[in-house]
């Protein structure tokens, strides 16, 4: 006779997932709960500011859903639940709870902020471990090893790469991502990324490096060693469907309220919006321009030629036409101060600190005070075209990744415009732009527009060998800085001789987008008043002399007055003699009308008086 099998007792569905007994798992899930709850809201209220009543009831009622997510997702695989399989997810979920929030905490707390919410930041982190913890325990259910750990290692650093990104960016600029940042990010093209790489120095870059392949190689490891869960109905089936009951809602809610809110992806959202906009300063310009009445006083009756040179990064006090205690790195300029066809203003300041919103205002009618926008605006270029002149745009900076940018928008609406990275097929020096020059025709009426590099960053390859004649043996700092500074004043005054022996030269401005302090070096956030100063002086022929005595007078007569350069188009409106529904001679230092002072000018985007600068 055969003896019965012993049969083992039926586990519970219960069972089977919390082998170590329901009232333990659940009392340690409970428990997991209210720390997560308190930790969190704690931290919220420790790294924001300004909040109401309202945003607490919010928070306190919101953190539940998002926790609880948390809780029975690691609850369904909890007899699975190891740091092989909670350590990526957990680790991510805590880069964005306390990156972004700590960060823009921490940078915005002493510049007069009075609201900072970042409880989405925390909802992102809480809803992102649920989402890529269930999605891993369904790839060790489903996919092979590696493969599993090739797909899981890339979602994970996907989710990972924001949290990276903030780290390494205020590691550069003790700053967290502002639209300042995210701009220059989104406005930056291949050669100049490059560049900015290459500026950094070789240490820093192979942090980097070493920092990104690090997590990666990390990921992969851990996600390697994890075991395949058992195939049996519960993990293929029933645990899975539970797993969607938790992914959908928050995949649902991240993608609907709270992921678009979330540090910096907000800022990067406002910044997308903002360079969409001013897209539409292209698709509106066709009428714009049909629609716009300008008409020149006093117009040569002979071929001449205006010159408008936009400069880079220069910055006057450190240049000796303005500081004669600073190196002799102007000769031409400062020899030219004494010539009577030449007006050098002492009190010119940036309206920002880089190049695009600058030259956004500098080009067109809108400006800091006054309500409109940029791509409602007319530009320089329309005006000198309804003038008359045949109009040019010859850049040395890139176009290559920015063609959507404010600058190349108008630069594009010239006659002819032409760019040295992409016409000539090479980045060089400035004195490339010459080759551009020989193609004007003497014989018509010429507006030309010069974009320079001038002081850009990486001031060493920014002019040729020849002009090394300061040294202090560091690159790219103060010395370096001179050079190009010596370089620049060579390219202009080479610019100047040949348009007045080859193009009948009628007036030439020249103004930098922008200073530079070579002691700091370039950032997306702040700017002392030592970057906002910044050179500007015009030539006025002798036949335009002649033609326009009261304007040359009244030029002249504010030659000390502050001005800020997003008032540019103004000026040269002004130098031009225009009259137009499109012109406030108000605004304008070559008009009689001008009546602004120190204390009614602003710069850092309209927020910041000029009364407030120290020195000056």
């Amino acid at each position: 006779m055969s003896l019965p099998k012993k049969t083992l007792p039926r586990l519970s569905l219960l069972q089977q997932i919390w082998p170590r007994g329901t009232k333990h798992t659940l009392l340690h899930l409970l428990l997991s709960f209210v720390i997560l709850y308190a930790l969190c809201f704690q931290w919220e209220l420790l790294i924001s500011l300004g909040l109401g009543p309202d945003n607490i009831d919010d928070m306190a009622v919101g953190l539940i859903p998002a926790i609880t997510s948390i809780i029975v997702s690691v609850g369904l695989y909890y007899k699975y639940a190891n740091w092989k399989s909670l350590g990526p997810p957990a680790v991510i979920a805590l880069g964005w709870i306390v990156t972004g929030p700590y960060l823009s905490y921490i940078t915005l707390v002493n510049q007069n902020t009075i609201y900072l919410n970042n409880i989405y930041d925390i909802y992102t982190g809480l809803y992102l471990f649920s989402i890529l913890f269930c999605l891993n325990m369904a790839a060790c259910q489903f996919l092979g090893r590696k493969l599993r750990a090739a797909v899981m290692t890339i979602l994970q650093f996907l989710s990972f790469f924001i949290i990276a990104l903030q780290w390494v960016y205020f590691a550069l600029y003790h700053s967290s991502i502002t639209t300042s940042g995210a701009l220059l990010m989104c406005q930056t093209g291949p050669a100049e990324t490059l560049e900015f790489f290459h500026s950094l120095g070789m240490i820093k870059v192979a942090g980097i490096a070493i920092f990104v392949i690090a997590i990666i190689v990390a990921l992969y490891g851990i996600n390697y060693k994890q075991d395949a869960l058992p195939k049996t109905s519960l993990y293929r089936k029933f645990l899975p469907i539970l797993s969607l009951l938790i992914m959908f809602p928050a995949v649902g809610a991240l993608g609907d309220e709270i992921f678009p809110e979330a540090f910096p992806i907000r800022t990067f959202l406002d910044t997308h919006d903002y360079m969409q906009r001013s897209a539409l300063y292209a698709e509106n310009h066709s009428d714009k321009f049909a629609n716009l009445q300008a008409v020149q006083l006093n117009s040569a009756t002979y071929p001449n030629t205006v010159i408008i040179i936009i400069g880079e990064s220069e910055t006057r006090t450190l240049m000796n036409a303005y500081n004669p205690q600073h190196v002799p790195n102007t000769p031409w300029l400062t020899e030219k101060k004494q010539d009577p066809h030449f007006t050098l203003f002492t009190n010119v300041y940036s309206c920002v600190w880089y190049t695009v919103p600058v030259l956004e205002h500098a080009l067109t009618e809108s400006n800091f005070y006054n309500d409109k926008k940029f791509n409602e605006s007319i530009s320089i270029i329309d005006m000198a075209k309804k003038a008359g002149y045949k109009t040019y745009w010859f850049s040395n900076q890139g176009s290559v990744g920015v063609a959507d940018t404010p600058i190349t928008l108008v630069a594009n609406t010239a006659d002819v415009h032409e760019w040295v990275d992409r016409d000539l097929k090479e980045s060089t020096h400035d004195e490339a732009l010459f080759q551009f020059m020989q193609r004007v025709d003497p014989n018509e009426k010429n507006f030309i527009v010069l974009h320079i590099m001038g002081s850009h960053i990486e001031y060493r390859n920014r002019y040729p060998a020849a002009f090394q004649q300061f040294n202090d043996g560091k690159i790219n700092q103060e010395a370096d800085f001179d050079n190009t500074v010596l370089y620049t004043d060579w390219f202009l005054s080479q610019i100047y001789e040949y348009a007045r022996e080859n193009l009948n030269l009628d007036a030439m401005v020249y103004f930098s987008d922008h200073g530079s302090d070579p002691d700091v070096g370039r950032a997306p956030d702040g700017s002392s008043f030592k970057v906002l100063r910044i050179p500007m002086f015009c030539y006025l022929s002798d036949s335009y002399q002649h033609r326009n005595p009261d304007i040359v007078r009244t030029v002249k007569d504010h030659t000390d007055d502050y001005f800020t350069n997003d008032l540019e188009y103004e000026f040269i409106c002004g130098l031009l003699n225009i009259q137009s529904p499109n012109y406030d001679p108000s605004f304008s230092l070559a008009s009689p009308q001008w009546h602004m002072g120190k204390e009614d000018l602003v710069t850092r985007f309209g927020k910041t008086s000029l009364m407030e600068d120290p020195e000056f």
